[in-house]
């Protein structure tokens, strides 16, 4: 299976991956192997959206600041110069500039962490772009072993969590049922997956997931939604069943920031005590994205409740915890980032009443917000779909 999956790695590519074509002088420092003969702990990060690059700068200087021993390679297919200058001004970070990974979105994360691992590195994590580190989530993997898979719990409020669905849907022969969806905002892998990782890239790669791939987010059949519904459906298939999984918990080892109850009022709670979560997850709408100010939001000329909706969320984004922490770094990204300020009036209110406490700040939201959602879900309304025309009758794994 393995040599007839190479070609998914890179369709293009004529000769093996070679990292030192790709990478700033300085990389090559820490791909040597240890004394045993292996690379170290890596993580591994990736964007090839300019405006998103911030996200990305927020990561890296997270975990600089909670994890500075842990090298960090950022894949950026086309970095714009000022970009490349900045990463040179970091110790713990080396650019990886390969512009075969332009265009993949999320669907290059089993490409990125099979090069990885094809370096000879024991331990590759990978972290999204819109995830803030807030602590050494380190001694939360130490007690883990080699063939212990990491991911993380979807948001409290994924549709259809867990069950068989997305295993039977992808023409596979379901045996274990996981209780919650993948989330794959982070992700620990070791040589021990490296057959699951290429059985990612083979359903990533399958026509009908491409054809889902061009329908509006809310219009893909469930199973094909994004590439964590392709791993859920292949972690809980035969093939890959006596994989151990380590699920990071969500409100515990992570804040899923999926709209204000993403993060939930119970988890926000449970927090006031033992403090944020290693992780922080903005997911959804980023607070860069925003409008400059709740004027323009106001001023434009959609419809009322589409401006009330936008404002709704221009408030949550400036309460939000990730964003809270952003600021830390403010002076550090090298461009404006006024968006990282609290400008409505609302946003201020409660930021002046809870202290700025990046947890309590955005409670009131998050409350209304379960409320919200807590009904839908009893009267039934879904936002995605079953679609049977995208279903598989056998698995693209037995036609590799």
């Amino acid at each position: 299976m393995s040599s007839q999956n190479e070609a998914f790695t890179n369709p293009t590519a004529t000769r093996p991956f070679d990292p030192r074509k790709y990478v700033s002088p300085k990389y090559t420092e820490f791909m040597d192997a240890d004394a045993t003969g292996v690379q170290p702990m890596i993580v591994c990060v990736h964007e090839d959206r300019p405006e998103y690059l911030i996200g990305l700068k927020l990561t890296v200087l997270s975990l600089a600041r909670h994890c500075p021993d842990l090298p960090v390679i950022i894949s950026c297919p086309h970095p714009p110069d000022t970009f490349r200058q900045w990463v040179a001004t970091l110790s713990n970070a080396q650019l990886m500039a390969d512009p075969n990974l332009a265009g993949l979105s999320w669907n290059v994360k089993p490409t990125i962490l099979l090069k990885c691992l094809n370096e000879g590195h024991r331990d590759v994590i990978w972290i999204d772009t819109d995830i803030l580190v807030n602590q050494d989530f380190r001694p939360r993997l130490g007690c883990l072993d080699d063939r212990t898979l990491v991911v993380t719990q979807e948001v409290y409020w994924g549709q259809q969590q867990g069950g068989n669905h997305r295993t039977l849907a992808w023409g596979l022969k379901p045996e274990r049922i996981l209780p919650t969806t993948v989330n794959t905002g982070v992700v620990r892998v070791t040589p021990q997956h490296i057959e699951l990782l290429h059985a990612w890239q083979t359903l990533l790669n399958h026509p009908a997931y491409r054809q889902a791939q061009l329908q509006p987010y809310y219009e893909r059949p469930l199973h094909m939604l994004t590439d964590q519904e392709v791993l859920t459906a292949l972690l809980g298939s035969t093939e890959f069943s006596d994989i151990p999984i380590e699920m990071l918990e969500r409100g515990v080892d992570i804040a899923q920031c999926f709209g204000p109850a993403g993060y939930t009022p119970t988890e926000r709670l449970h927090n006031l005590r033992r403090g944020l979560p290693a992780f922080i997850h903005s997911m959804g709408r980023k607070p860069w994205e925003r409008a400059p100010s709740p004027r323009q939001v106001w001023n434009s000329e959609e419809p009322l409740l589409r401006r009330l909706r936008k404002y709704y969320d221009y408030i949550h984004l400036e309460l939000s915890p990730y964003t809270a922490l952003a600021r830390e770094y403010q002076e550090q990204v090298g461009e404006e980032a006024t968006w990282m300020e609290i400008k409505s009036i609302p946003a201020r209110i409660l930021a002046t009443l809870s202290a700025g406490h990046p947890t309590l700040q955005g409670f009131p939201l998050a409350l209304f917000d379960a409320g919200v959602r807590y009904t839908r879900q009893l009267i039934g309304i879904g936002r995605y779909r079953f679609d049977s025309s995208f279903n598989l009758e056998s698995s693209p794994l037995s036609q590799t």
